[in-house]
């Protein structure tokens, strides 16, 4: 009786990372933006070019706002407003809060064309150039964004919880794939269900993406990995954007020494507010489970965020925690 106990327990131990119990809720709104300033147009000097390229350009813009109307004759939005529709797209600026700073900006680009270019020459440059300009007003905003420090509710912390089971469907008549197989188109992968881990922390798991299987294989092979899961909608409660919505890191990840929250995004992804967002979130996370492990002999955690393209075949998970770990503040 005794061994099969024991027998259990080491089971479900081996199965286990100690997850602390932590509602993290953030107390009052998250403050940032950009700062009022003036444009450096000193090096804006455009050309116009030929109306029959403009035509072209304007006809093989899939999304353009702009219309051709005869022969020769084009009927478009103010400069001002073609600028701002390029710059909305850019990751930090959000148009409600930044409204009449882009207009002043994308007025002030459109002043000095006007300063040595006619008004139609001046549409013409806005028309063909307008990305540049909007890129060219983005590059100079940067430096001039400010985001308050995100304040947290201290939690209660307390003992780790259970690993939450998750709930999965696949496709009828679907067999269940080896994590190790190549699935083709790649696009298919989040419909389908893997098996054959042996450090995880469920027997079955879905991934969103190529970079998380691919990940997956290197935690697997990894020898500092003791184990690792994907965590179940409900293992953690990770509180952001003023407490709407909760994050769910894609990994967590035991070694020898440490257990790492790990999320992976793309490289383009990385600076818009909504991830910046959730690493402040999950950074306090780690700072407070750790605050707790520290005190029962447990290990620290750490948050690590890993851009796509650095998930790559010949490289360790190891060699990644150590690269992209992030500071907890």
């Amino acid at each position: 009786m005794m061994a099969a106990y024991d027998e259990v327990v080491e089971e479900f131990t081996l199965h286990t990372i100690e997850i602390p119990r932590i509602t993290l809720m953030q107390a009052g709104d998250v403050k940032s933006g950009f700062r009022d300033f003036d444009l450096d147009t000193s090096n804006l000097n455009y050309q116009p070019i030929s109306e029959e390229i403009i035509i072209r350009y304007l006809r093989e813009q899939d999304n353009a706002v702009d219309t051709i109307v005869g022969h020769g004759r084009i009927k478009t939005d103010k400069p001002e407003k073609l600028i701002i529709n390029e710059l909305i797209n850019a990751p930090k600026i959000d148009y409600d809060q930044e409204a009449d700073l882009l207009f002043k900006l994308a007025g002030q680009a459109v002043q000095k064309l006007k300063s040595y270019l006619s008004e139609e020459d001046t549409l013409n440059v806005v028309l063909y150039h307008k990305r540049d300009l909007a890129k060219f007003i983005y590059t100079q905003m940067q430096p001039h964004f400010y985001s308050d420090p995100l304040k947290y509710l201290k939690p209660n912390v307390l003992p780790f919880t259970r690993i939450e089971e998750h709930n999965f469907s696949k496709y009828s008549g679907d067999a269940i794939r080896h994590y190790s197989e190549t699935i083709t188109p790649t696009s298919a992968i989040p419909s389908k269900v893997f098996s054959g881990f042996n450090k995880s922390c469920h027997p079955y798991y879905k991934f969103h993406s190529k970079t998380e299987k691919d990940f997956a294989s290197l935690l697997e092979n990894d020898p500092h990995v003791l184990k690792w899961l994907r965590p179940a909608a409900r293992q953690f409660h990770i509180y952001w954007h003023h407490n709407s919505k909760e994050y769910h890191p894609d990994f967590v990840v035991e070694t020898e020494s440490d257990i790492y929250l790990v999320e992976t995004k793309k490289e383009m992804d990385i600076p818009t507010r909504e991830v910046q967002e959730k690493s402040q979130a999950a950074l306090q996370y780690c700072r407070h489970a750790s605050e707790f492990t520290e005190q029962h002999e447990g290990k620290p955690w750490r948050y690590v965020l890993i851009p796509h393209n650095a998930v790559l075949a010949n490289m360790s998970a190891e060699f990644l925690f150590q690269k992209y770990v992030q500071k907890v503040v």
